[in-house]
C-alpha cells in the first residue's frame, strides 16, 4: 500500500515537473522574443550598429557601436528567469528575482562625479559592497528609498546620485553607478512582465540622465 502510494506520488510529481518544464520553455521563448523587441525598439532612436547574441538559453546581449554623441558605446544584457525549472523559479521569486536588465553606457565626455546606489539583496550586491569598502566610501541609506544604499566619495557624489534617482522617478532599480572609467553609467533593474511599454522607461529617460551627469564633466 505504502509502496504503491509512494510510486503514484513520484509519478505525479514527475508528470507535474515535466508539464511545468514544457510550459516554462514556451513561456520563456515568448518572453525572450518580447524583451528582445522591446530592447531593440528602445535603442533604435540612438542609431549606431547593433549586434545581438544569445548567451546560453537564459540571456542575450545587445552591443551598439558607432553611436552619435554624447554616446560611444552601449551594452544591454538581459537575463531571464528559469521559467522551465520549477524549484529554481520559486526560490528566485521568493528572493525577489525577476527578469533582469543591465545597461552599461560609455560616454564621449568624461564625468567628474562618482557614486554607487544599489539594493543590498539583489543581483551583484556582494561585489558592489566589496568595491565600496575597498574605495573607503561612506555608505548610507538613500533618502526617500531606504531599501537602497548610497555610497560616494563626497557630498557632491551623493547629491548627484539623488538627482539621477529623481529623474528615474518610480522606476525600480537594483543598481545605478557613475564612474570616470568606461562604462561611465551602469543601470541594473528588474523587468516585470507587466512592463510592456516601448521604449522601456529607463531608455526614455537616458538622454536626461546623460545630460545631468555630463553637466559635471571633468576639466580637460
Amino acid at each position: 500500500m505504502l509502496t504503491h502510494l509512494g510510486t503514484s506520488s513520484a509519478l505525479a510529481l514527475a508528470g507535474f515537473l515535466l508539464v511545468w518544464y514544457v510550459v516554462g520553455i514556451q513561456v520563456k521563448r515568448r518572453r525572450a522574443a518580447a524583451l528582445m523587441r522591446q530592447v531593440r525598439d528602445s535603442i533604435l532612436p540612438m542609431g549606431g550598429n547593433a549586434t545581438i547574441r544569445w548567451i546560453g538559453r537564459n540571456a542575450f546581449r545587445v552591443e551598439v557601436e558607432k553611436l552619435a554623441a554624447p554616446y560611444i558605446h552601449l551594452s544591454v544584457s538581459v537575463l531571464l528567469e528559469p521559467y522551465e525549472t520549477c524549484i529554481l523559479w520559486v526560490v528566485g521569486r521568493l528572493r525577489g528575482r525577476r527578469d533582469w536588465l543591465l545597461a552599461a553606457v560609455s560616454l564621449l565626455d568624461r564625468v567628474a562625479g562618482s557614486f554607487e546606489v544599489y539594493h543590498p539583496r539583489r543581483r551583484g550586491a556582494f561585489q558592489v559592497s566589496r568595491d565600496i569598502r575597498e574605495k573607503a566610501w561612506r555608505e548610507e541609506p538613500l533618502p526617500g528609498r531606504p531599501h537602497l544604499r548610497c555610497a560616494a566619495p563626497d557630498a557632491d557624489g551623493r547629491s548627484l546620485a539623488q538627482q539621477v534617482l529623481t529623474i528615474l522617478g518610480g522606476q525600480e532599480v537594483w543598481r545605478v553607478a557613475l564612474q570616470p572609467e568606461k562604462p561611465n553609467l551602469i543601470l541594473s533593474l528588474p523587468l516585470p512582465s507587466s512592463e510592456t511599454r516601448t521604449p522601456l522607461p529607463v531608455f526614455a529617460r537616458l538622454p536626461q540622465l546623460v545630460k545631468t551627469v555630463a553637466a559635471r564633466r571633468a576639466a580637460p
